[in-house]
Parts: C-alpha cells; structure tokens; sequence
C-alpha cells in the first residue's frame, strides 16, 4: 500500500465540518458546533489529572474529562472521525482499536511453527513522547485537513506535558483522553511499519511475528537463538529510536525480554505456549490469593465478593481458550 493510501483521507476544512462529521440525528448540527465552541474556549476547566492513575514518579500523568463537555467531544471525534479509518491500521497493531484486545495481540504472537522465542520492548512514556506539533502533522499532512481544523483538532487531543499548572511546558497527547490511543498509533505508522518489515526479513524463514500493543511490542519467531533475537531487538530499537527525527519512540532497556515459550515467555499479562494462552504470573497468584481467602473464616458479604472474583478469573481463562 502507498503512503498516500495508508492514512484516513479526511478532508475537513472547518470548525463548522467538524461540527457535521460528529453531529447525529440525536445530536443535531447546532448543538455540535455549541458543544465546540464551549471546549474551545473552557477546555481548562474540563479536565483534570487523574491522581488514582497517574505516576508522577515516571512522569507519566493521567488526564480525565469525564462527565465533562470536553469528554463529550473526544469520545465523540473519537467515534464519528477516527474510528471509521481502523480497517486501514495493520492487522499486527492492537490496543484501543475495534475488536483488537490484547488476547488477540498475544494469540498473533504463537505462531505456526515450535521452538520459539520471544523479545518484548516497551517505549518509555509513549504518550508523552506525541506533541501537539505531530497531531496537527497527521491531520494536516496526511489526512488533507486545513491547517485551521488540523490545529483545532490537535489541541482538543493534547493537554501541557507534567502535571497540570505546569507553565511552559510542551503540549502532548492527554494520557487517558479517548483520542489518544488511535492518535498515537496513526502518528507513529510509519515507524510501526518500518520495524515489521525489518523484523520480517531479519527472521525470514522463522515464522515470524511482531504485534504493537499501545506502547508494548512483541516479537516472537522459531527456531531462532538468542543472539539473533538480541540483534534483531537491536535493530527495531535503532529505528524506533532514530527512523524518525521528528519522533523519537526511546525504549525502556529495563524491561527488555529475551526468552524462549519453554522458558515462562509472558508477554501482555499472558502466558504464551505451543498454541495455547494461559493466565500469566500475576493474574494466577490473584486467583490464588482468592482461592486461599476462601478458605478462611470470613463473612457472608466477603465470600459472595470473593465468589465473583473467582468466577471472573474462571471466565477470563475459558476466554483465552476461545477461538481468536
């Protein structure tokens, strides 16, 4: 496929066609361009940071805007403007897409042949790493909008970078906002692409496999010692590193995995094996500890908590034995 037939061709021109494409029989036209104009010009006040879920020790910060006018519009662009264009994102790309959940991703990772081996990688503060200027690039330059809706558009999605107050500081994708898993895979695509194809023909004849998850990737293939997979982790961290001057996606080299499927390979949470899933560690020692509570001499209304527990993780691995 082409570049130029690789992006959603959007095409809109205005604030007024934004307003159209998000608009609905149940959310009539003036009421869109209402709604725009309100987040246009309080969007402070309509979100806030999410101190349960953020990590200020990795600087990574969780925005909210739920319940707000400004939620309203990003699940809305989200919805009627981004969603649309998933069919043309790559089948190896999973995460905040339609009917892409991470049991597919980890499924995608078992392969056809034995004997295999996995490397995972995960990009450090990925979110983050997305600044407004990108955002506006991909309505902009890929997606044929005008610079005034691009511009528009770009700063719905992106809040300052830090906690909120910080002066002066760059804007990027709003970690937790409802546009910013499909945005930050649209505005990483041809970085996403170049490391397929280079772990492709570094692993041609090894059945291959890589899958992009958010900010987690996995590589498995047969067959295939360490060190070739150390050289192909090499090579995907090049490119994810340096392909894209305008876009460095740095890797964290503390959770880098080289390990085989006999060896406990775990990637998603999940335990990869010779075409099964299992639950991974953590789940498993959860299911464990709720086995153990109820052994105990507890409560009425704490064994019927623990008794839904326990029902859920039975549902969650009947879930992985399902067809994929």
């Amino acid at each position: 496929m082409s570049r130029e037939g690789r992006y959603p061709k959007l095409g809109i021109r205005s604030k007024n066609e934004i307003a159209k494409r998000i608009s609905s029989p149940r959310f009539p036209y003036r009421d869109a361009l209402s709604l725009l104009k309100d987040v246009s010009m309080n969007f402070d006040k309509y979100w806030h940071d999410n101190k349960k879920e953020s990590e200020p020790e990795k600087e990574k910060y969780v925005r909210s805007a739920a319940g707000t006018s400004l939620g309203l519009l990003l699940s809305l662009i989200n919805e009627k403007i981004l969603a649309p264009s998933d069919e043309l994102i790559p089948d190896f790309i999973y995460g905040g897409l339609e009917d892409r959940n991470h049991i597919q991703a980890a499924f995608k990772l078992l392969g056809k042949q034995k004997s295999r081996r996995l490397i995972s990688m995960d990009i450090v503060r990925f979110f983050e790493q997305i600044n407004e200027k990108r955002v506006f690039y991909f309505f902009y330059k890929k997606c044929h909008c005008s610079k005034d809706a691009a511009s528009l558009l770009a700063r719905l999605c992106c809040v300052p970078k830090g906690p909120k107050g910080s002066r002066g500081s760059e804007k990027v994708l709003g970690r937790g906002f409802a546009t910013s898993s499909r945005l930050s895979v649209w505005c990483n695509m041809d970085t996403f692409l170049r490391i397929k194809w280079k772990a492709a023909r570094l692993l041609e004849r090894h059945d291959p496999e890589l899958v992009v998850f958010v900010d987690d990737i996995g590589v498995s293939a047969s067959n295939v010692t360490e060190e070739r997979m150390d050289e192909v982790y090499k090579n995907l961290e090049s490119i994810l590193e340096h392909s894209d001057s305008n876009q460095a996606l740095p890797v964290n080299p503390k959770k880098k995995k080289n390990i085989t499927f006999a060896q406990g390979a775990e990637h998603l949470g999940l335990k990869l094996g010779r075409n099964k899933l299992t639950p991974g560690a953590k789940t498993s020692a959860k299911r464990d500890r709720v086995k153990n509570a109820l052994q105990k001499n507890i409560t009425t209304q704490e064994r019927k908590k623990l008794l839904s527990k326990k029902k859920a993780y039975y549902l969650y691995k009947k879930q992985l034995q399902a067809p994929h």
